[in-house]
């Protein structure tokens, strides 16, 4: 790049400095530092001046701050100096629409006080007024210059830094181009929660005639430039995501990669582009190959990225990182040839959403985590998807990423039939009559980000249900008939938890600008990272592990609360008003300042050993604290949120399920209607069972695989029972609960069979929870 005037004059000015204040500073070029000890707080520039980080250099036992140097690299030192790093140099081929927009020129700063087209240069006419002096080239210290590494050593570095990478827990959240837009409440890159990700996935460079481009010509450029900057800054990767849908849409990938020349020319100019905007990798969003041409094409395309890439890498002392977006849908799997692109791929990401939407005549869920039993397809679900690419594909668990959506779906003229019985909507007929936040003009697919999302549940218009089978939420709107399915606080700490589980490699996060202002989901997401970590590529793992220590080692629901279960007439059945329950060591609750929370609302306090809205016991050791009672539903999201400054990390979560509720998960077809654990009239901690309907059937209860009990209902509403008594409610309803005889322990197995003709049939299970006995 050849020196602009301004920058020439800056290393002048570093000759006047003397030899001993240089000699406090150096360049090592084995470990591309700068190295030593300097007064000021410094600054550097790797782009002659246009843009600067701060610089705090390695002292031999810290690797410092944006002090990594790999390859060619000119870099100049200076003392800090804030205004010059947060303001721009002027660029004469842009337009500058906003006023009191700030630039560097000639050593000034400038701020228009109007629309400033391209080429009105600061000085040249009244639209740019003149400020202070920036005081940069007196402030230059030294330039230093760092080259490449080679032979054994550059060799070595690569396969060192992919095994690191291999080794990573990833968060990758794309940053759609077009979310500085208002349609995306203008989602600038100063919004972005650096602290909640590993990679920052720029979407997208487009194919246009066999090259890759950039899409927003007008926008795109600073972008790429602000993310660069502030990725480095971040200690996160920025990757290039190439394609997307709509430009897969269009053919591009096949046409480009038609011919072996086609194949070259792509992967040369999305190398090409890579050098020149500054990315750390490289992500292939074809969407999707789905012939075997294609998966030869495919296959042509990945294999050309990653040779080419590692020449480069070697070449600059980098090791870049190359995925593919790809498929959820189990039929296509194969095409793109996992056999052959997995060990070339550093992550394969899943886009395990978009399963249904209003491109389906009747309604779904966006990305159900688990199949309903209502599913046509069962297979066609997230779980079920990652499972495929590991069984039948042999993908390994750590290369695979999985996708949680920040938005979500909708149909219209979705009338409450309930397929799924408690589920309005949900599997029923609908139409593309819904127009999204997301939707352009003429668009009716209902995509909304989960921000709107929030703000229509809030408006009291619409009312949320949980598919318990499926593990995700929808909200529904009976008087407009509107149906709309996303993800909330309670999918995505289910999603995480099976990333966790699973021992998959991280998640993707279509995409970022969809969160809350407040980061909401992004907070959850984030604790798949592991650590803080130095990432910079010298294979050094050291890193500060505190701040994401989780110190609550316990997170239930506790009858302890004050209302306990109550007996409701009109159901004949307990009902729980639960409190919180949380342990952690005493030393955490004595020092630490933590919110409880149900559904992202505060319901109690930690602060140093005080608590509001609950109390807390403790044996010497561990402090347990458990909450006010509250009304609490399956499908709630509970976490406890430690709270250090102005940061927050979400310490534990968990998403409420039946049996935290001490209710079984059971088959409601039938004429058993509930089990669950209560007091009966004498009788502490009774197993009890809700049976809707006179018949002739006979339930066996089983604890621990054992026998202790027994009911045979019968169509004259005679109760016979074993080592059980029964009460009625009317309507034909009859409760049964176990004597004294049968004894209930936190972590006992129930099971409930049902017996016809002597063969057995399992209708019901429950766990006994920690936390179910009323004191």
């Amino acid at each position: 790049m050849k020196l602009k005037p301004s920058i020439i004059a800056l290393a002048v000015t570093s000759c006047l400095f003397s030899a001993s204040v240089l000699a406090e500073l150096k360049a090592n070029d084995d470990t591309n530092r700068i190295e030593g000890t300097y007064s000021n707080a410094l600054m550097r520039s790797t782009d002659n001046g246009e843009s600067w980080l701060e610089l705090v250099v390695s002292d031999g036992t810290t690797a410092g701050t944006n002090d990594d140097f790999p390859g060619t690299e000119k870099v100049i030192v200076a003392n800090k100096l804030a205004d010059v790093m947060s303001t721009p140099l002027y660029d004469s081929t842009q337009s500058y629409g906003t006023p009191n927009t700030k630039v560097r020129y000639n050593g000034y700063y400038w701020t228009n006080q109007w629309w400033a087209n391209p080429g009105e240069m600061p000085g040249s006419n009244a639209v740019w007024l003149k400020g202070a002096a920036t005081r940069l080239e007196e402030n230059v210290i030294a330039t230093y210059n760092f080259t490449p590494w080679t032979g054994q050593q550059a060799d070595d570095y690569q396969s060192a830094q992919k095994d690191k990478v291999a080794k990573q827990i990833k968060v990758y959240g794309y940053y759609p181009e077009w979310g500085v837009y208002e349609a995306h409440n203008f989602f600038t890159t100063d919004k972005i929660a650096w602290d909640q990700l590993t990679h920052l996935t720029y979407a997208f460079g487009v194919v246009k005639n066999g090259v890759v481009i950039t899409h927003d010509t007008e926008k795109g450029p600073q972008l790429m430039k602000e993310i660069a900057n502030a990725s480095k800054q971040a200690g996160v990767k920025n990757i290039l995501s190439v394609g997307g849908w709509t430009n897969s849409e269009e053919g591009v990938f096949e046409a480009a990669t038609a011919t072996p020349e086609g194949v070259e020319k792509l992967a040369q100019s999305i190398v090409d582009y890579v050098v020149e905007w500054k990315f750390d990798g490289v992500d292939i969003d074809w969407e999707y190959p789905d012939t075997s041409v294609e998966k030869t094409q495919f296959t042509n395309l990945i294999t050309s990225l990653r040779n080419k890439l590692d020449a480069l890498g070697k070449q600059n002392d980098t090791y870049y990182q190359l995925s593919a977006a790809v498929t959820v849908n189990h039929k296509n799997m194969g095409y793109i040839n996992p056999a052959v692109t997995t060990s070339l791929l550093d992550s394969v990401n899943v886009m395990a959403y978009d399963i249904h939407g209003a491109f389906d005549s009747t309604t779904g869920h966006n990305a159900p985590l688990f199949a309903n039993s209502k599913d046509q397809d069962q297979k066609f679900n997230v779980a079920a998807a990652m499972n495929e690419y590991v069984t039948t594909w042999g993908v390994p668990k750590n290369k695979l990423t999985m996708g949680v959506p920040f938005y979500g779906r909708g149909w219209g003229d979705v009338e409450p039939t309930e397929i799924v019985k408690g589920l309005p909507g949900l599997f029923a007929a609908g139409s593309a009559t819904v127009h999204g936040a997301w939707d352009d003009e003429d668009q009716f697919t209902g995509t909304n980000p989960f921000y709107v999302l929030q703000q229509k549940l809030a408006s009291g218009d619409y009312t949320r249900y949980w598919d318990s089978e499926s593990h995700v939420p929808y909200l529904y709107n009976a008087r407009t008939k509107e149906f709309l399915t996303y993800d909330d606080e309670a999918s995505i700490t289910d999603k995480v938890n099976y990333i966790k589980d699973q021992g998959f490699g991280g998640a993707i996060i279509w995409d970022i600008s969809g969160d809350s202002s407040d980061h909401t989901l992004g907070k959850i997401v984030s604790t798949l990272i592991q650590k803080d970590s130095d990432d910079t590529d010298d294979g050094d793992d050291s890193g500060d592990e505190g701040d994401q220590t989780n110190v609550v080692s316990y997170l239930n629901l506790n009858l302890g609360a004050s209302k306990g279960l109550v007996f409701d007439d009109a159901s004949a059945r307990f009902i729980m008003y639960p409190g919180i329950q949380a342990e952690m060591a005493l030393s955490d609750f004595q020092n630490g300042v933590f919110d409880i929370r149900l559904n992202d609302r505060s319901v109690a306090t930690l602060n140093k050993g005080k608590m509001t809205n609950g109390e807390f016991r403790s044996d010497g050791k561990t402090v347990t604290v458990i909450t006010n009672d509250l009304t609490i539903n399956e499908g709630d999201l509970i976490s406890v949120v430690r709270q250090d400054g102005d940061k927050e990390y979400i310490d534990a979560s968990k998403t409420v399920t039946r049996e935290m509720l001490g209710h079984a998960v059971f088959d409601e077809s039938g004429q058993l209607k509930d089990v669950y654990i209560a007091d009966g009239p004498s009788v502490t901690n009774a197993i009890q069972l809700m049976m809707d309907g006179y018949a002739d059937s006979r339930y066996e209860i089983y604890l621990n695989d054992q026998f202790v009990a027994r009911a045979d209902t019968q169509k004259t509403g005679k109760c016979v029972t074993q080592n059980m008594t029964c009460g009625y409610s009317g309507a034909q309803r009859v409760y049964y609960y176990t004597d004294n005889s049968v004894v209930v322990h936190v972590d006992d197995s129930i099971k409930v069979y049902q017996v016809v003709d002597g063969s057995k049939t399992l209708v019901a299970a429950l766990t006994v929870p920690h936390g179910i006995f009323y004191y």
